[in-house]
């Protein structure tokens, strides 16, 4: 059993990993990277076995973990692309709109290497993908497979793998905690051979007391005073899973009387996937099943077109992508409109990576700096409220700890964390399983699990 790790470098990047398996060949993940474009932004497809892949087991619908399905999909046209049926009523429409992302980059840019994939290639490879369901074991060659809930969004799932008196597991992305939509990981807490694992929060420990109900009550007493300034309030946030969570985390402080009622602007992409959580609501585990959000609370559309003449409500909250404000974004505009008055507010409510516009924000903002968002703009100063809120969906690091603490793998495999996160959880793990091997796959390097 060996892994190949397809990612570029040792971060939060392009999720892509080769598992090679007494003959039969898979593929864990088909990420996209979230800050780079072009090739680039891809796993290594030169060390797939051409024409030799037998199957892709994908965790949930993120980009950064199938965005460059179609692309790896090339030249394997005998492989099976499994995952569970709200990962791919998902990943079909986000993938439609990476592709006409990267189309309007290449028309602005004039560089058609931004175009990785179009429309038409998505289609069609959406053809090959099959539906799995939770914790029912089906073949995959001389080997056998199951999913198993990950509680990070609608349909996430991590895979175990078995065969020949082995086994893998694979978490994908985790939360261990309920969330306000999401119920908590359901994974198994057998002992397997082989783990690999997030470790996305690794660099971060949590603060002593926490509770998601206080970061909530926290986070409505500053809506309200916001409210009471008569100023708008943007929550960046990414339009699978965060998006929803959040809306249904309002409307919970609405009916409680935390906060006043308020309009809810969504954009178009979140709208899609606020209606598709809707329509699966009663079939997959989750909280509120009753719920519609669409329905029940009615979000207020706000698209790329009405955008220009848009002017910021004051008593509005504007849950608007991307979660990073990369460039040119909804949320990244909007930003731009509230960033010179102090009425006005911007609420993290998720991972920012440090180095994307949304990170810089906050790093600014902390220095009493200056912040650029848009080139053409150059620095504009910060008199807004900036404050960020720990509801993102990616689980503690303890509870990660954990997880690997109780399953005692043979051998840990650290992926999906930047260097600080993935030393943590090296240097924690030698010191608590002396005997347990620990490795932090490097990009293109084969290892044997």
């Amino acid at each position: 059993m060996q892994l190949t790790n397809l990612t570029r470098a040792n971060e939060i990047g392009a999720n892509s990993y080769l598992i090679e398996w007494d003959g039969i060949n898979f593929v864990l993940d088909a990420g996209l990277h979230p800050r780079l474009d072009g090739p680039e932004a891809l796993p290594d497809a030169s060390l797939l076995p051409p024409g030799g892949v037998d199957a892709f087991l994908i965790s949930h619908a993120h980009l950064d973990h199938i965005g460059s399905l179609p692309v790896l999909m090339r030249g394997q046209p005998d492989a099976h692309v499994l995952m569970t049926e709200p990962t791919g009523l998902l990943a079909d429409p986000l993938l439609h709109n990476a592709a006409t992302v990267m189309h309007r980059r290449a028309e602005e840019g004039k560089d058609a290497r931004v175009r990785l994939f179009g429309h038409g290639e998505v289609s069609q490879s959406v053809k090959r993908w099959r539906s799995c369901p939770l914790e029912r074991e089906r073949p995959l060659g001389d080997l056998r497979f199951q999913f198993f809930a990950s509680g990070h969004i609608l349909g996430g799932a991590g895979v175990l793998i078995e065969g020949g008196g082995s086994s893998l597991f694979y978490t994908g992305d985790v939360n261990f905690r309920d969330q306000t939509l999401s119920r908590k990981a359901a994974f198994p807490r057998d002992r397997v051979d082989a783990l690999i694992v997030e470790t996305t929060r690794g660099a971060t420990p949590a603060t002593p007391g926490f509770s998601r109900k206080a970061e909530l009550a926290r986070l409505a007493e500053r809506i309200r005073a916001v409210f009471a300034r008569k100023g708008a309030v943007l929550m960046p946030a990414f339009a699978l899973g965060k998006t929803q969570e959040a809306i249904s985390s309002i409307h919970a402080m609405i009916r409680r009387g935390e906060i006043p009622e308020c309009p809810i602007y969504i954009g178009g992409l979140s709208w899609r996937l606020t209606a598709l959580h809707d329509g699966l609501a009663d079939e997959y585990p989750r909280d509120l099943p009753k719920l519609r959000m669409i329905e029940h609370i009615g979000p207020r559309l706000l698209t790329g077109r009405e955008f220009g003449a848009h002017r910021p409500q004051p008593g509005a909250i504007y849950l608007l992508s991307s979660g990073m404000m990369i460039d040119r974004t909804l949320s990244n505009l909007l930003a731009q409109r509230l960033l010179a008055e102090e009425r006005h507010a911007i609420f993290f409510i998720g991972y920012c990576d440090p180095s994307s516009p949304a990170g810089r924000l906050r790093v600014a903002h902390a220095e009493g700096a200056r912040v650029e968002l848009d080139a053409r703009l150059g620095p504009q100063p910060i008199r807004c409220e900036i404050d960020h809120f720990d509801l993102t969906a990616h689980a503690f690091r303890e509870d990660i700890l954990e997880y690997i603490l109780s399953v005692d793998p043979r051998h840990a495999v650290l992926v999906h964390g930047d260097p600080p996160a993935l030393e943590w959880f090296r240097a924690t793990l030698a010191e608590r399983r002396p005997g347990m091997r620990i490795t932090i796959p490097e990009p293109g390097v084969r290892v044997e699990l």
